[in-house]
C-alpha cells in the first residue's frame, strides 16, 4: 500500500496534560471545531473514569494539504476529565484504541495517564465498562472521525494498554 501523506485530511491535535507533562491526540475530521469538540467531550467523558486528573490545554487544527497548525475553540479548552494525581510510574501508562478503515488503513488513539495495565495488557470487550464506554463514544462518532485516507474508521472491540518506552527510560534512576 502506498504512503500517504500525513496532510491527507484536516487534523485536530488535542493537548492535554495529566501526572505533570503535556500529551497530544489527533483526530481527523472535515467537522467544524464545535462539531468536533462534542465528539471529543464524548470519548474524554467516557474514558473519564480510567485515567488519571486530566486538562484539555489546547485543540489546534491543519487543513487538508497543509502541517501547519492553529489553535481553535472547540468547547473543551479547560476542561478536565478524570480524578487522582497519579503516580509517577503511571505517567507512562496508557491505554491504545485501535481501527482500521475499509481501505486498510490503520488508526490508534493513545490516551496516557491510565489506572490500570490490565491482567494482560488488553481489555476484551465486556471486561471494563470504561473502555467498552470510550470504544461506544467512539463507534458514536461514526464517520464524524476518519483515517488517513479519508474514509471513516472501524473501531476494535478491545483497547490494549501498555507502558511507554519513552516514559520507562526516563522514570528509571
Amino acid at each position: 500500500m502506498a504512503p500517504l501523506a500525513p496532510s491527507n485530511t484536516p487534523r485536530y491535535r488535542v493537548f492535554y496534560t495529566n501526572v505533570g507533562t503535556q500529551h497530544v491526540q489527533e483526530y481527523r475530521s472535515h467537522l467544524s471545531p464545535a462539531a468536533i469538540g462534542v465528539d471529543i467531550n464524548a470519548i474524554w467523558t467516557a474514558m473519564a473514569g480510567g485515567i488519571n486528573s486530566t486538562v484539555i490545554d489546547e485543540v489546534q487544527w491543519a487543513p487538508t494539504g497543509s502541517n501547519i497548525f492553529n489553535p481553535v475553540t472547540t468547547g473543551i479548552e479547560g476542561a478536565t476529565y478524570g480524578s487522582g494525581a497519579g503516580t509517577a510510574e503511571e505517567k507512562g501508562w496508557f491505554y491504545s484504541f485501535i481501527a482500521r478503515s475499509t481501505g486498510g488503513r490503520r488508526l490508534r488513539l493513545y490516551f496516557y495517564g491510565g489506572k490500570s495495565l490490565a491482567n494482560d495488557y488488553r481489555f476484551l470487550a465486556g471486561e471494563d465498562t470504561i473502555i467498552d464506554a470510550v470504544i461506544a463514544a467512539l463507534n458514536a462518532a461514526g464517520s464524524d472521525l476518519r483515517c488517513i485516507d479519508d474514509i471513516a474508521p472501524v473501531w476494535k472491540s478491545y483497547a490494549n494498554a501498555g507502558v511507554s518506552s519513552f516514559w520507562q527510560k526516563r522514570l528509571r534512576p
